[in-house]
Parts: structure tokens; C-alpha cells; sequence
């Protein structure tokens, strides 16, 4: 049977199209979604493995993703454990054991215990942490974002005697503003944002002249090129917690606003800087999808054309031709790493399709 619709149908499914998948109608609708349970939710691998000893090395999301199809689900795995202080303290050496309980799959421990020659009880070490603190260090560490106002209190390079713009360190480095430290981390600019300028690490400074107006000093642990103009600070530290307890997105929707590499695309485990932060509500293993709005097309009989909103025509005419907005489309799923006052950083942990600058997201529910 023949599908027909009539002038008015269209332009009304439009409409309506439009107001189901827009990010903010999508988000609100996500946040009123009922939550599922854990045994709604909580799937097993088909290759989930029935025992592991744990491995140094290894990380509370490697063990997850070994588990369940869904990682961030991970409390409810280990959920058995109440009887064991600090659940989800895990060390190398503890045996993991895949058990059912109530028609549900629990995760229980033994702990690795280890004796020296002289009876007493070797110290188990550190738990492993939920993602490698190695891989993210550098990520974290040497990116942050200052604003305006705090850019005009960072003593600045001036360069070295020869006033060239680059400095190579084999010279000794000017330095103007207020200089208090004998160390500090050098930062170049590299990308200006509505929030502020994305900084990254580019060296070390030891500060051996100060005469209260201008400062000396000599440049070390050179890892890019330092310029006249890049800002000194104190170093930055790795503010994540080892244990970071995944929870659905805040009712909120936003934009990715910068990477932490050089590439366009993201994927897998890469860092990115979203436009949202402490003033609205994000917090640490808070989790969010990106999503790739659906393109508008124009339905008239039987031909079917993209709209091209560069194109004034396209953009014009739509008011008044029959279009159909396609649904949105999750791409990515992201855990929040680290708070700021109106960013954070947060880090890629499944894709199906690559990220990029620009993407809007949402909050997942889980």
C-alpha cells in the first residue's frame, strides 16, 4: 500500500521531528527516563572470564570492560562485596570469582595475603586505581586554562638577549612580572576559548637573577618550544581521584570545546575539554554522550534533497518547503576527570564514531 501525506503532514511531522530529537529536548527527556535496575541493565560478556587474579598494572575499568558490556556499571558488579572493608579497594594478587546471587552476577574477592620470612603480613601496596594514572598524568598535567584577569598576574618570558621570538635554552632567559619562586613551569598558549586560553606545558624554568623588575633565569626539561610571550606557574598536579565511582550526567547539555592533542578526531581514552564545570553541576564520574545532530531534508514527491543552511536558498526556502528532521545520533560516551569552575576534562571511553571539536553532548542515564 501506497504512503501518502498530505501538505499539512509533513511540515507537522517536521515540527514534531525537530522538537523529539533537538539536544535540549532530548536531554530533558533522558533525565525524566525512569532508571533502570541492575538486573534490567547489568549484561555479562559472552568471553566474561568465571576467575582472575588480579595483575599489577591492571585497572578497575580494564577489569570492568573484561566483565560487562556496559563498564560504568561496575559498583553494581561488586556490589556483594559489603561485608569486605572498602570494596572496591582491589589489589594485585586478589582472585576475582564470577557468582550468581539471586538471579544476578556478583563479583567477590579473595585477597591476595602475602607472608615474609619473619611471619609477619608483606604490605599488599597500592589498589589499582580505575584508569592508569601514567597515561593520564601527562594529559592532565600539562593543560590548564586561565582566564583574563589571571593571565595579567603570570610573570611572562621576554626571551633571551637576542630578542628573538623562540628560545632555544642555550642562553639565558628574561622574565617580566612578579616573580616570587626560584622554579617554575613554563606554559605556552595554545588555543583561545570563550572561558579563557588553553595553556600547555613546555618546560621548566630556575629562576638565578631577580632584581625585582626583571628576572633571570635558566631553562630546563624542554619538551616543545618556548616563546616570547608563554606564561610561568607552579606545577600542576594530577587532581584526580584513584577511585572514581561512575554516576549519570547532570540535566545538562553542552559542547566539547577543545582537545588535547593535535588531531581533529578523537577516539578511545583521548582527554577533551567540555564547555561546563563546577557552576553547573558537573562532578567527578559524571558520564555523557555525545551526540551528532541529524541533517534536515527536503521531501517533495519523490525527490529527496539535503538542506544546505550555507546555502541562502536551502535556508530560506525551508520555511515554507516540506523537510523532515532526522533523529540525533549518540557517537561517544565520556567520563568527567577533572573539574574546573566552567570546563572540565573529560575522557573518551567508547566510540562509535570518531569525536570532535564542536560535538554537542548530553547526560547518560544509567
Amino acid at each position: 500500500m501506497e504512503l501518502t501525506m498530505t501538505k499539512w503532514q509533513l511540515p507537522a511531522i517536521a515540527l514534531i521531528g525537530f522538537l523529539l530529537v533537538s539536544p535540549q529536548h532530548v536531554a530533558v527527556a533522558q533525565s525524566n527516563t525512569e532508571q533502570q535496575t541492575s538486573g534490567d541493565v547489568l549484561t555479562l560478556r559472552d568471553d566474561a572470564p568465571q576467575e582472575y587474579v588480579v595483575k599489577k598494572g591492571d585497572t578497575l575499568w580494564d577489569i570492568s570492560e573484561m566483565y560487562l558490556n556496559d563498564p560504568w556499571y561496575w559498583p553494581e558488579l561488586w556490589r556483594i562485596n559489603e561485608d569486605v572493608a572498602n570494596p572496591h579497594l582491589i589489589y594485585p594478587g586478589d582472585k576475582l570469582t564470577l557468582v550468581w546471587i539471586d538471579g544476578k552476577p556478583q563479583l567477590t574477592r579473595k585477597e591476595y595475603v602475602a607472608l615474609l620470612p619473619q611471619g609477619e603480613v608483606k604490605d599488599k601496596g597500592e589498589p589499582i586505581p580505575t584508569f592508569s594514572r601514567e597515561m593520564l598524568a601527562p594529559l592532565l598535567t600539562e593543560h590548564r586554562l586561565i582566564t583574563t584577569s589571571e593571565k595579567t598576574k603570570l610573570p611572562q618570558v621576554l626571551g633571551d638577549n637576542r630578542g628573538a621570538p623562540r628560545v632555544n635554552g642555550m642562553l639565558p632567559v628574561f622574565i617580566k612580572g612578579h616573580v616570587e619562586k626560584t622554579t617554575y613551569s613554563v606554559f605556552t598558549p595554545i588555543e583561545k576559548l570563550p572561558q579563557g586560553e588553553l595553556l600547555r606545558y613546555v618546560g621548566d624554568v630556575d629562576v638565578t637573577f631577580n632584581s625585582g623588575e626583571l628576572a633571570e633565569g635558566e631553562l630546563s626539561r624542554i619538551q616543545r618550544e618556548i616563546r616570547r610571550g608563554d606564561y610561568l606557574m607552579d606545577a600542576r598536579p594530577l587532581n584526580i581521584p584513584e577511585i572514581i565511582t561512575p554516576m549519570p550526567g547532570n540535566a545538562i547539555d553542552g559542547q566539547v570545546i577543545a582537545s588535547l592533542n593535535s588531531r581533529k578526531e578523537q577516539g578511545k581514552y583521548d582527554v577533551v575539554m567540555i564547555d561546563k564545570g563546577r557552576a553547573d553541576g558537573v562532578e567527578v564520574g559524571q558520564m555523557y554522550q555525545a551526540i551528532r545532530p541529524g541533517s534536515t531534508v527536503f521531501v517533495e514527491g519523490e525527490e529527496i534533497k539535503l538542506v544546505n543552511f550555507y546555502k541562502p536558498a536551502d535556508d530560506l526556502s525551508r520555511l515554507w518547503r516540506n523537510t523532515v528532521q532526522l533523529p540525533v545520533s549518540a557517537t561517544a560516551e565520556m567520563m568527567v576527570l577533572e573539574v574546573q569552575e566552567t570546563t572540565s576534562f573529560a575522557m573518551v571511553l567508547r566510540s562509535r564514531e570518531w569525536l570532535s571539536v564542536g560535538d554537542y553532548f548530553i547526560p547518560k542515564q544509567f
